[in-house]
């Protein structure tokens, strides 16, 4: 099953793409990020982390920095500054694309 993840990743997203990058069942084509609990810059880095941390080639995006509906609400006081503290790994960047994450999408969709 090919698989794009959307995600903002904290410990809980974080799980999730290390259950998705080691299912031999789904291949994952790409991952996004957008804010959630803590800003999109730290919620991207957190996802480069654990890509690098699975030896992952799956590129990844940066998406959205705010909510479409609300305001964002920086919660980094309940999930510690990076969103996924006291789980540190290495870290990494070496599949972080240049485009938005939209436009991904849209060049993976139409792939």
């Amino acid at each position: 099953m090919k698989v794009i993840i959307d995600m903002d990743p904290g410990i809980d997203d974080a799980v999730a793409l290390s259950v998705l990058l080691n299912n031999k069942n789904c291949q994952v084509e790409l991952i996004t990020t957008v804010a959630g609990n803590v800003t999109v810059d730290k919620t991207t880095k957190n996802a480069l982390k654990i890509a690098n941390f699975f030896n992952s080639e799956v590129p990844l995006a940066a998406g959205a920095s705010q909510p479409l509906v609300k305001a964002f609400e920086d919660a980094a006081r309940i999930h510690g500054e990076s969103g996924m503290e006291g789980y540190d790994f290495p870290e990494g960047n070496s599949h972080l694309l240049k485009q938005p994450a939209v436009e991904a999408w849209h060049d993976v969709l139409n792939k």
